[in-house]
């Protein structure tokens, strides 16, 4: 089940309020002796977290949880520390020994906030109080494997979470049902605007026009792309930039992480842009980028802040 977006904190009784932890969202099948974890999309990541096999010494019987795997930075949730994990390639040969030293080097920590199936029962029906109680009753907690706290009071939990400048909050119905593999507004997403400073590494064109410019930030030695961005500049000011553009143009690719394209043209990557947004993608995407004005921070600036 899957939030909907929303600008404010909704009010009232019938809600309670979580803090949305900022990870990879996983769900966990778990039996005697045996589990099995799948991402959003599905895929297995089983491989990927070899410390979670302790869930079936946590769990009372056969279940499904939902929730998020997260690693911690100085206290706080840093996505791209879990995606180190996630997306290793198991599958290759030297995969089981690069997952064993990513565990020793990258702690991760398993945020459960649901429980959609126990002991043969389908829960889905069930009202979100429901299962919650259960849950409490299903799961014993430990140093990794956390449940994620309720509260009453939104707009409190909001403000708490902006000034730790965390991702932001959901806020659930409690009498609501759940609904897999759906967005449905009983569950609703309050986002903490974040900023990133990204460096230009090429744009795109149509019909003989710049139509967006293709962003990046650096990780470790990389650069990574970060998506496309088009909205937040006038007429004007595409006009202002193409000619920069078209005469910074390179033949050698600026970003790593683009799908080659006719459309793609590439720059060297020297102009940097503020970028307001309103989360990242677990393929490290920014997701409805608006640019909020150029800089003149040098590129090597543009690192990824979610550290």
């Amino acid at each position: 089940m899957e939030p909907v977006s929303c600008s404010f904190v909704p009010e009232g009784l019938h809600y309670c309020h979580q803090v949305k932890w900022d990870g990879v969202r996983i769900i966990a099948h778990v039996g005697e002796k045996k589990l099995m974890l799948h991402n959003r999309k599905l895929n297995l990541r089983t491989p990927h977290y070899p410390e979670m096999l302790r869930l079936t010494e946590l769990v009372k019987g056969a279940t499904i949880l939902d929730g998020e795997m997260i690693a911690l930075k100085e206290g706080k949730p840093s996505f791209p520390l879990i995606l180190e994990r996630d997306l290793l390639d198991a599958v290759a040969a030297s995969g089981a020994k690069r997952i064993k030293a990513a565990a020793n080097r990258v702690p991760v920590f398993y945020m459960i906030f649901d429980i959609v199936y126990y002991n043969g029962k389908d829960l889905t029906e069930w009202s979100l109080r429901e299962r919650q109680e259960l849950l409490c009753e299903v799961v014993r907690e430990d140093s990794a494997v956390r449940l994620v706290e309720s509260f009453e009071d939104g707009s409190a939990l909001f403000d708490a979470v902006s000034a730790k400048n965390l991702e932001g909050i959901v806020s659930k119905e409690k009498t609501s049902i759940y609904y897999p593999g759906r967005k449905n507004n009983a569950w609703l997403k309050i986002k903490v605007k974040q900023q990133q400073l990204v460096v230009i590494g090429g744009y795109t064109v149509r019909q003989g026009q710049i139509n967006s410019l293709l962003t990046g930030v650096y990780h470790g030695e990389k650069l990574h792309y970060a998506g496309r961005v088009a909205s937040g500049m006038s007429e004007r000011d595409w006009q202002d930039i193409s000619t920069f553009l078209k005469s910074s143009q390179s033949a050698v690719p600026s970003l790593a992480g683009v799908v080659p394209s006719k459309e793609i043209f590439w720059v060297k990557p020297q102009l940097v842009v503020l970028i307001e947004f309103q989360e990242w993608t677990e393929d490290l995407r920014m997701r409805h980028p608006v640019i909020k004005g150029f800089t003149l921070n040098k590129p090597e600036d543009c690192v990824l802040n979610k550290e």
